[in-house]
């Protein structure tokens, strides 16, 4: 919404984008889950074989970088936002920079590197796996109250989303920027086009078409959750409460987020949101090094030292420039989501035939 906000319209278009663009992206995890089952190779040595191993060796080390680098900044800077706010809320005291890096993302990095060298990585990951599954679920119970606290709103929601979209700025700056910025979300949020469902699927045991089935029901739970909720308690708060907007800079926008939601649900609703930042966010951090570990062929060393090194640098920007992970996550998933694209887009030609599909 802030994305396209800035290009001089209201923003709330870019829900009715993301939905466009989901008719062309979900089918894409379903495909590329499926083609990696049957032909038994995950997204790197898919990419080995249908294009060659230096695209596979660029894919693999864009991939590691889009995760442990831009995911974990946008996790980070989630994480920093909502225990500064929380703190200020409720203790009167606001991190500063410096206290940010030293009381927060600090300890992070720390607690992550003990994790990874003493190899404990997927008990963790496990345990965090459960929790966030957990808070998903009170997550969309916390919706539904707010849905219902507020459905005079919700046909004031869908029409500013339309008007919005056939605004003349929207439609002839929305046509190339919001459909573009909309691609690029459902990327980001769910992930789709870069492989990774193919590789969280590697060992799985179910029938290829059940774990792709699987695959495209998380992504679409998950682009609901970022999109639909996120943009309907932003837009309430942003038409009924003061002092919100996006022309802030991101914790700013998460705060007016968290206060949109306090005014309907309370400190409970509160409560919700910030677990679920922290938790999702601490998972997305632990869980790049498993896709380091799958797709890169180094010494357990030195992946462990690129990882840290990864996470300690984005961690630093998360704090001073930001919009330098963005950049960089932006043009890293489009190099990854390009190879992974081409290579299915062969696969289909040449080699989809000779395979049956159960």
């Amino acid at each position: 919404m802030w994305k396209t906000s800035q290009n001089g319209i209201g923003g709330e278009s870019i829900v009715l984008w993301v939905i466009i663009g989901m008719c062309f992206l979900v089918p894409v995890t379903y495909s590329e889950v499926l083609f990696s089952q049957i032909t038994k190779k995950n997204p790197r040595k898919f990419i080995d074989h249908y294009i060659n191993k230096t695209m596979g060796a660029i894919y693999a080390v864009s991939l590691v970088v889009l995760y442990s680098f831009g995911f974990v900044g946008f996790q980070m800077t989630g994480i920093q936002s909502v225990i500064n706010i929380f703190s200020k809320q409720n203790f009167g005291y606001e991190f500063t920079q410096n206290n940010r890096l030293f009381f927060i993302v600090l300890p992070i990095i720390i607690i992550v590197t003990i994790i990874v060298i003493t190899k404990n990585y997927k008990l963790f990951i496990n345990t965090l796996g459960s929790l966030v599954a957990l808070i998903v679920l009170a997550y969309g119970l916390l919706f539904i109250s707010f849905l219902i606290l507020t459905k005079d709103f919700i046909f004031q929601y869908i029409d500013y989303i339309w008007k919005d979209f056939i605004n003349i700025k929207s439609v002839s700056i929305g046509m190339p920027i919001g459909f573009i910025i909309g691609l690029q979300r459902i990327i980001q949020i769910s992930e789709t086009g870069l492989g990774t469902s193919a590789l969280a699927s590697s060992d799985s045991k179910n029938s290829p078409r059940r774990e792709a089935l699987l695959q495209t029901i998380s992504t679409i739970i998950t682009t609901f959750i970022a999109v639909i909720i996120t943009s309907y308690i932003f837009t309430y708060g942003r038409y009924n409460l003061d002092n919100i907007s996006l022309t802030g800079n991101g914790f700013e926008r998460i705060s007016s987020y968290l206060y949109s939601v306090i005014s309907v649900t309370g400190y409970l609703g509160e409560g919700i949101i910030i677990m679920f930042f922290i938790l999702s966010g601490l998972t997305t951090v632990l869980g790049s090094f498993h896709f380091l570990n799958t797709t890169i062929s180094i010494s357990e060393n030195r992946r462990i030292a690129f990882y840290i090194v990864l996470i300690s640098l984005s961690g630093l920007l998360s704090i001073s420039n930001f919009d330098v992970i963005f950049d960089a996550a932006d043009l890293l998933m489009f190099i990854v989501a390009s190879i992974n694209m081409s290579a299915i887009f062969i696969f289909i030609n040449k080699d989809i035939k000779s395979f049956k599909i159960n």
